[in-house]
This record gives structure tokens, sequence and C-alpha cells, in this order.
């Protein structure tokens, strides 16, 4: 009687068979239009955070310093570097700005996977448009439930926990690329294993808003890429990766994670349906409050000066992005205005409108803005879980509230085609190297009918 190796009672190995045997088929149809706004979108915010993001360029410098085979490009320089570094350098650019697609479980989906896809499928001269697509279905519904697993039993009072996109995205990109080099089950559980072994991210570099916050999506492709070559190479790594005894869950969430989130109902539902897309360059935390202040400022009558005090209230996870307060209040870069749930309501009640230069150096200090965020205070109500409160107190005493659950951007409220396409266009305009509008449309059309092309075909149209 042959013993089954004790890893395959582990979720990985689960995830692992989903991952090596998913088809294009058995794809839905809203995964595959999220996936194609996926490339749309991830693709225009790489392009604006090659020149706006913090610290982007620095990176780029020192990592094509390195030099190496030709193997990949990085999007809006147009230089080729190996594969690896251009999955590090476009993972970075991707998510410099905090622009990229959101998922309700408390993270991203898009930069830790498309970075490391596009760069893989360049190294290996050509992917179907199909398996394109259904390799980055794969990476995402991985991310998807990890995330999932893990915000499901956070109660959101510390900030004393991996940093969610990066730790787990590495997993994500090593799900995405072992589905291109079309690994068994065993093998993709290698890449998870290889994951496990490089997976990083601490909080701390956040919560402090320092410039390597913009770059944290960098490390989930790199290792995540590297981790699939090596159990291509036949480099075993397969363990029982989530919940061994020093697994994942163990190791870095005392085994605080909610079980079913990770293969109840896999390969017949697919989580990352609810992944949304950002109308405006800030944490995901701040769109309730932006949301709520548009609507205040333009549908109530009242002048800037008038407002005595704003109050933002929420649950305990808005705390990190009201604290240090002086800083959130006044912020003096571009990260600590995006971390922020009091800068981008500000914005909104004095100029009606929130846009992507706001939160660029150029945007920051206006006196304004400046003055209110002196007025602005923060409370925690812990059964607010999704919801934001914003009051703004009135010389004359009126008190001008909103209560908002489904901002704009959100899956209940999605930005229309047109209007992730307006994006898409204005963020392409912010690129390092300009690129004609003949490029541009020509990539538009091809992501439209991404399953029809070679995903090489992508980056070519960008860059010939």
């Amino acid at each position: 009687m042959t013993t089954q190796p004790a890893y395959t009672t582990d979720p990985a190995y689960a995830l692992a068979g989903f991952v090596a045997n998913l088809t294009y088929d058995r794809l839905p149809a809203a995964v595959i239009s999220n996936i194609k706004r996926i490339i749309l979108d991830v693709t225009g915010t790489a392009l604006a955070g090659s020149s706006l993001g913090a610290g982007c360029r620095e990176f780029v410098q020192v990592v094509a310093g390195f030099g190496g085979a030709p193997e990949a490009t990085v999007l809006a320089h147009g230089i080729k570097v190996p594969a690896v570094h251009a999955a590090l350098l476009n993972g970075a650019i991707s998510h410099a700005l905090n622009f990229d697609d959101v998922f309700p479980g408390g993270g991203h989906l898009g930069v830790v996977t498309l970075p490391a896809a596009y760069a893989l499928a360049e190294r290996l001269g050509g992917v179907d448009g199909r398996e394109f697509l259904t390799a980055l279905a794969a990476g995402g519904e991985v991310a998807a439930r990890l995330q999932l697993a893990v915000r499901g039993a956070d109660d959101g009072t510390s900030e004393a926990k991996p940093q969610p996109t990066q730790f787990l995205g590495a997993f994500a990109a090593a799900a995405t690329c072992a589905r291109l080099l079309h690994l068994d089950q065993t093998a993709t559980l290698s890449a998870l294993g290889h994951a496990l072994m490089q997976a990083s991210g601490n909080r701390q570099p956040v919560v402090q808003g320092t410039t390597a916050k913009a770059l944290y999506a960098a490390y989930p492709n790199f290792h995540g890429l590297f981790s699939a070559l090596l159990a291509q190479a036949g480099i075993g790594a397969a363990c029982s990766v989530l919940e061994g005894e020093a697994g994942l869950f163990p190791t870095a969430y005392s085994n605080r994670y909610v079980a079913s989130c990770l293969t109840d109902h896999l390969g017949d539902r697919f989580e990352m349906e609810a992944v949304a897309f950002k109308p405006w360059p800030t944490t995901g935390r701040a769109h309730v409050y932006i949301e709520a202040a548009l609507d205040i400022a333009n549908t109530e009558t009242f002048a800037t000066g008038d407002i005595e005090e704003v109050v933002v209230r929420g649950a305990p996870y808005i705390r990190t992005f009201s604290e240090p307060i002086e800083m959130r209040r006044h912020p003096r870069t571009s990260i600590e205005a995006e971390d922020n749930v009091f800068y981008g309501p500000a914005k909104a009640l004095v100029n009606r409108a929130v846009v992507l230069r706001d939160f660029q150096p150029e945007g920051l200090g206006q006196p304004d803005v400046d003055a209110l965020g002196s007025r602005m205070r923060y409370e925690i109500d812990a059964e607010l879980k999704g919801v934001g409160v914003l009051q703004v107190r009135l010389a004359d005493g009126r008190v001008l509230g909103r209560r908002v659950s489904q901002p704009l951007g959100s899956p209940g409220n999605p930005l229309s085609d047109a209007q992730l396409l307006a994006k898409f266009y204005d963020c392409a305009t912010h690129a390092i190297q300009p690129i004609p509008g003949a490029r541009l449309d020509r990539f538009v059309e091809l992501a439209a009918h991404a399953e029809q092309v070679d995903a090489v075909e992508l980056v070519r149209a960008l860059h010939p």
C-alpha cells in the first residue's frame, strides 16, 4: 500500500492542484472580464508609477545596473533586463501610487500576478492568450483566498503582522508562474514551498510612511517567479506549506486564519470576482470618506472657512491611517498623503474633486487643505466594519453627515468601462518615456481581446 506524503492533507496541496489543472474553459465570464480589467489597470498604474512613484527612478537605476540577459521589458522605460528583475521592477512601479486594483480581503491581486506573468511570458518567447488569462486567474484566486483567510481572523487592532499584499503575494506570483510553466500539482506545490522560504513583508515601513513603502509589490513578483523557476528546475520544496508545524499560518499568523476560505468551493466559486478598481490613488480605507466628502461638497452650500471641525469615524483599522495624527493632517510626502484618511477628504471638501496630481509633490501643501487638516480628527467605532462616517460641523451650527459603505470603485459601485479607460489614458500621460497615442490605443485593443493574442504582444504594443 502506497502512503501519501503528509503534505497532501495541507490546503496548499489543494491550491496547487487547482492551479495546475485550471483551464480557460472553466473560467466564469466575470473572472475573464476582471482579468482583462486588471491588465488594463495595472499596466496603466505602472506607466504612471514609472515617473511619479516615490523611489521608483532610483529603484530602476539600482536594479538595471546589475546587468544580465535582456529577457523582459521594464514598462514605460522600455529597457530589457533579466526576467526576475523585470518582475521586480514592474511590480514596484505598478503599485507605487496605491492606485491599482483592490480586493475586499485587504490586499491587491493584479500587482502580485501581472508583473511576474509579463516577465515570464517574454522569457518564454510567447504565451497563448487563453493560457495567460488562465494563469492570472489561478494566481489571482490564490491571492484572494489567502487574503480572505487571514483577514477573516484579523480584528484590525494591531499592525504587528505581515504586510498582506507583499507577504501573501509571493504565493500568488508563484502560482501564476507555475501555471504558465505548466507545472504539475507536486511541482506547483514546490513553487509554493520555495515562496514560503522567500516570502517577506513587514508593516513597519508602511506604518511610518517611509519611501520604501511604495515599492513593496516588487518583492512578491521577484520571489514568485524565482520560486516557479526553481521548481521547474526540479529543486523540490513540496511540503505542508500552510498548516505544517513551521508553515505559513503557525509561523506568521499565530495559527489565526479561517480555513474554509482556502478551499471551500475551490474551482467552482471564484473569490476574485470581487476585485475592485480605484478611482483615487489612496488606500482603499480612505475611499468611503472621500466619497462622503465629495457628496457633501457637491450637494451642500458652504465655504471652506466655515468648517469648524471634520470628524472621520470608522472601525479600529483606520487608526493606522490616522496616526501619527500631525503627519496625517499635514502630509509632507506622497506616501504620507496616500495612506491617510484625512488628506483625501480634505481635498474633496476644498476642491470638490480628488485627482492624481493631488497626491504628487505639486499637489501637497495647498494652504486651504493644510488649514482644514488642523481641524480634522478621528473616532473609533468597532461596529463600523467596512462603513465610514464623515461629519462636517459648520460655524452656523449645521452638521453635515454622510455614511458610506459602497464608495465609487467598490464591488457594489464599480468603475464603468469608460471610467477605467479614462484612468488608463490619464495614467499613461505620466510615463517616464512618452508613449505615442497610437501605441496606447493598440494596447487597449489587445487587452480587450487578450484571449486571442500572444501575451507578449501586450508588451510589444507599448514597446515595439
